[in-house]
């Protein structure tokens, strides 16, 4: 292993003997296994992965993916049957934890005795027990025995415990999802705290919300194998499909129709062909896309951001408009095409999405081989100053879909999306302060909410 990887997992795989009932365990038992009464079960199969120290790794698929049986290997409490896996340096997990403790002694007791269980020498944990104990936010319950600790209460005082305990790699299953949010807020702080120790930090959830906010690096498990490793959110996007039982997926080119709709034939037109602002192509020229611009569906063939002057900007001033000018070309025929941008913050912080259908654009019911469609969106910048990474996804649907776009939930709508091309990252804008005012600033926090106050002095 390289310096800084603390976790190396190759080739790892897990089987376990299935019996059709306890006899056939016995049974083969007294064959000394010349008989086979059992049927293998693969939970596991050719796992590969690296941590790195200070990398926030999530690990996410649908129940019996293999998940916990995975993390049960990491922590010692499975043997794998096949590959290997080595760590660097000491390894902490909530089940290591919770299940060292005695139902007779107090909350206080037990982290001493788990402490030592894990191999802390003695008054290492006491010195800490101060922080332990305002973390757990348990009051009088702290120093009361754990037999009448609710489950919420039984992780509070685990996961404030190894909060504090010194560790290079962290292991935590779903715990975050037990607790008040103002618990699980502070939970998420201290791991951010740990992080920037050179803590690894592994956790399995089914919280798509927490992958794509903390997490670095993604897993998806699927049957015991890994069906993508990267960034949260095609990672998330991999977990949604999996879930989605679709049957036979619709495919692009399943949505387009050679037959016109009349009762859409002049909207259709007016947004084809009426006048759009558009940048002259001695400035388009200029603009740089990027990377990764195209696939075979479809091509981005122009990217621009411009000020309210039209002027070709990437930073901009608090509450500015930005105008997105972005064209896509098409190399197959399709249906609706519809246009997306996402603003993120650089830890992958969900800030903004908001594609055509939210917008209410009425675009062409179809587009076909070598047209181009361009998009003009204007975004309000009521964001704190900083940098702000934005992608950029163009899906399409089919047009009797489109047509019946109000009348279904928004849950049926989003099954009849299809992502035609996603451009992640598209770009990045800076957003400055406002120049009158700056000691005061135009508000706290990440985004500017509409609002108001009003007060009265009341006199006697």
């Amino acid at each position: 292993m390289t310096k800084d990887v603390v976790l190396k997992v190759d080739g790892l795989g897990k089987s376990f003997k299935i019996y059709p009932n306890p006899v056939g365990r016995i049974k083969e038992w007294l064959t000394f296994g010349r008989r086979k009464y059992h049927k293998r079960f693969l939970a596991l199969e050719n796992i590969s992965f690296e941590v790195r120290k200070g990398g926030f790794l999530g690990i996410i698929g649908p129940n019996g993916a293999g998940k916990s049986t995975l993390l049960k290997v990491l922590t010692g409490v499975l043997e794998p049957t096949s590959g290997t896996y080595k760590t660097s340096g000491r390894v902490l997990s909530l089940l290591e934890l919770s299940g060292g403790m005695d139902n007779d002694l107090s909350g206080r007791e037990n982290i001493i005795r788990s402490s030592q269980l894990l191999g802390f020498p003695p008054g290492y944990v006491e010195k800490k027990m101060t922080q332990i104990e305002d973390f757990a936010e348990l009051e009088d319950f702290f120093d009361q025995p754990l037999s009448v600790y609710s489950s919420g209460m039984r992780i509070r005082l685990a996961f404030s415990m190894f909060a504090f305990l010194e560790c290079d790699i962290l292991i935590l299953d779903e715990v975050l999802a037990v607790g008040d949010i103002f618990f699980r807020q502070k939970c998420y702080v201290r791991l951010e705290e740990l992080i920037a120790q050179n803590v690894a930090i592994i956790l399995v959830t089914h919280s798509t919300g927490t992958v794509r906010q903390y997490c670095d690096d993604v897993i998806v498990l699927q049957n015991g194998r890994i069906i993508y490793h990267g960034d949260s959110q095609q990672a998330i996007s991999k977990y949604f499909e999996i879930k989605k039982d679709q049957g036979i997926k619709i495919k692009v080119s399943d949505t387009y129709v050679e037959e016109d709709y009349a009762s859409f034939n002049t909207i259709s037109l007016k947004a084809r062909h009426g006048t759009l602002e558009w940048p002259a192509e001695s400035i388009l020229e200029k603009a740089v896309l990027p990377k990764k611009n195209e696939n075979q569906r479809v091509k981005l063939i122009h990217l621009l951001i411009c000020n309210e002057q039209g002027n070709p900007l990437q930073a901009f001033e608090q509450g500015s408009k930005a105008y997105f000018y972005f064209a896509y070309q098409a190399k197959e025929n399709m249906g609706v095409p519809l246009a997306e941008i996402t603003f993120l913050t650089p830890k992958n912080f969900l800030i903004h999405s908001r594609n055509s259908l939210q917008l209410d654009v009425i675009p062409p019911l179809k587009l076909q081989k070598g047209e181009i469609v361009r998009y003009r969106q204007m975004v309000k910048l009521d964001l704190a100053p900083g940098n702000y990474i934005f992608n950029l996804r163009l899906l399409t649907m089919h047009p009797s879909d489109f047509k019946e776009r109000k009348k279904i939930s928004s849950m049926e709508l989003k099954e009849k999306l299809i992502t035609v091309l996603d451009i992640k990252p598209a770009g990045m804008i800076g957003v400055f302060q406002q120049s009158q005012g700056q000691g005061i600033g135009l508000h706290g926090g990440l985004c500017n909410l509409e609002g108001e106050m009003h007060l009265e002095v009341v006199h006697g």
